[in-house]
């Protein structure tokens, strides 16, 4: 019974803040997990793995995306990890004209084993936001993974007593202290999540009912005094404004319900704050739960053409996950250039989605080492065919992938 609500909450949390849905003791025909052999497995794979050697390749007849535009064709150097400027001895690669794109990042995902990270490697997915870790040992098991995404980790999230979200903590931890009840309790959960998990960043859940204004507020504030960004969930109106409110960093999902009004985006605006839509989650739900009342993706797709038509930076994130018996189950590392798509159709040009998916997510979450092709950045890099500027679905079109300088599939 705790795998099951630990695997519904990893891959239902989309719908969780909505009143009509929550991950019950009995989530349908969702199929448990044995978390302590993913565990074995993931490390089991990183000695395998680490054996692939670097090499120093010179791509050539390659054209750059430089962020603005498509450069004329060139050699960029892989260099180790990195990517290099000096050619001398390096294996020469015909890059035959295509494309080179920095590495593709998806700001939220649920990866659980090898294969999830596989998916995205292979569609050039070379960086994942894991949103959900109950399990500091199993998020940690996905790291340092030769030629597989690099992860930044989220810590447990954080939820009222008696909420949705609250509910599936206990379900998959049964540990009490990891809810929050009210403000009081607010400096020992940070700290505690600091001294067990140390995430990458936090997260925290606004839904209704669940933690109210003034806790929100304050385990922003806690966060943001130990240097740690915050990233809040919101798939309602009246939870987005919540977390508008509050001041995160980070707004994950768009809401189902409502569109945001301008005067919530002129407040988002003013404030610095993020928005990560996962729309094709969002798309997913509306597609599977049909006309159930209270879920319309015309709300989620008119919220992020508000936030972009204002200014609001906009990254990519598709909730993956692959576990049945969820409301809406989306694919690791294809979702990502349905994400790019969904962009497009919100209203951004497609070298602004490119740029969701690249250099925008690496500098919210302070990741300066990748993001663009430049000579000292992280080689982490994606050969495609077609041109993502003149047609984005051409980004599926992938020819080969480098993550930190070693060739995906070799």
């Amino acid at each position: 019974m705790l795998l099951e609500h630990l695997y519904c909450y990893l891959f239902g949390a989309v719908l969780l803040a909505l009143p009509t849905f929550g991950c019950g003791p009995h989530p349908g025909n969702a199929a448990p997990f044995d978390i302590p052999s993913l565990i074995t497995a993931n490390n089991l794979a990183r000695p395998n793995s680490s054996t692939a050697p670097h090499k120093k390749i010179a791509l050539d007849n390659v054209r750059v995306f430089d962020g603005t535009c498509i450069l004329p064709p060139s050699t960029v150097v892989i260099d180790g990890p990195l990517i290099g400027s000096d050619i001398m001895g390096a294996e020469h690669i015909d890059g035959k004209g295509g494309i080179l794109l920095p590495g593709l990042i998806d700001a939220h995902c649920h990866p659980t084993n090898i294969t999830h990270m596989q998916e995205l490697a292979k569609w050039g997915v070379t960086s994942g936001f894991v949103m959900a870790c109950f399990s500091q040992e199993l998020c940690s098991s996905l790291s340092n993974h030769t030629a597989l995404p690099s992860v930044l980790r989220s810590s447990v999230p954080a939820s009222a007593p008696g909420s949705v979200h609250g509910n599936i903590t206990i379900g998959a931890t049964r540990d009490i202290s990891l809810l929050i009840n009210g403000t009081a309790a607010v400096p020992s959960w940070i700290n505690s999540q600091l001294a067990g998990q140390d995430p990458d960043y936090f997260k925290f859940i606004a839904e209704i009912p669940g933690l109210d204004q003034a806790t929100l507020d304050l385990l922003v504030k806690d966060a943001h005094q130990y240097g740690k960004k915050g990233v809040m969930h919101a798939a309602t109106l009246e939870a987005y404004t919540q977390a508008i409110l509050s001041r995160t960093d980070h707004i994950h999902h768009a809401p189902l319900d409502h569109g945001i009004s301008s005067a919530l985006v002129k407040t988002m605006l003013q404030q610095g704050q993020i928005s990560t839509p996962t729309l094709t989650m969002m798309r997913a739900t509306a597609l599977k739960l049909g006309n159930t009342s209270g879920r319309n993706f015309t709300a989620a797709l008119s919220t992020t053409s508000l936030l972009h038509k204002a200014g609001v930076p906009i990254l990519t994130g598709t909730d993956a996950n692959t576990q049945s018996g969820v409301p809406a189950t989306v694919p690791f590392g294809t979702s990502l250039h349905d994400e790019l798509e969904n962009l497009v159709e919100a209203g951004m040009s497609n070298i602004e989605a490119l740029l969701a998916a690249t250099v925008k997510p690496a500098r919210a979450f302070g990741l300066w080492d990748r993001g663009t092709i430049l000579a000292g950045m992280r080689a982490d890099l994606v050969l495609v065919g077609g041109d993502p500027l003149q047609d984005i679905k051409n980004t599926r079109d992938i020819r080969r992938v480098w993550i930190g300088g070693v060739q995906v599939g070799q």
